[in-house]
């Protein structure tokens, strides 16, 4: 992969350094170094509010299924959705590689990444829940659980790879 298309799909100096943007008043923005549970804390509302928005779709859908046993899609869903969260955080520090690149950070905000995002965390959150549901329903309900967290760490370990395919 070339240097200009990983440049422009990925944040590496969030991943290779301690400093973030801050705001501290009207019109004020400056880089300030974090502790590692700063970094840790600023990443996960980051990633966590990147998430959450663009997977409100696969969210409304979760909730508008119907209840049919104690740990339902629900569940699932909750545990994918941490999973992806918690990882998408890791990743952006720095902490844990993305699988299949060598370059560290997590994926920028661009307009043709945010079109990439809106499919595939919809889907795989999607995917995770009704697929730990169904495991679910044959294997128990840890199973389920297990397959939907599992899977969605697995998405969110990829994902910097296939914005780096996206746009070649």
């Amino acid at each position: 992969m070339s240097g200009p298309i990983r440049s422009r799909t990925r944040e590496t100096a969030a991943a290779e350094s301690g400093e973030r943007l801050t705001w501290y008043g009207y019109g004020q923005v400056t880089r300030v170094e974090k502790t590692g549970l700063g970094v840790f804390l600023h990443d996960i509302t980051r990633i966590y509010g990147e998430i959450s928005v663009i997977s409100l779709p696969a969210l409304f859908v979760i909730w508008l299924y119907p209840t049919t046993r104690f740990v339902d899609v629900t569940a699932m869903a909750l545990v994918a959705w941490l999973m992806m969260v918690l990882t998408g955080t890791l990743i952006r520090g720095g902490s844990v590689p993305p699988l299949a690149t060598t370059t560290l950070g997590w994926v920028t905000l661009t307009p043709t990444l945010l079109v990439l995002r809106f499919g595939y965390f919809n889907l795989g959150l999607l995917g995770a829940s009704f697929g730990g549901l169904a495991v679910a329903t044959v294997a128990g309900s840890a199973a389920g659980l297990l397959l939907a967290g599992g899977s969605a760490t697995a998405l969110i370990l990829v994902f910097p790879r296939v914005a780096e395919l996206w746009l070649a």
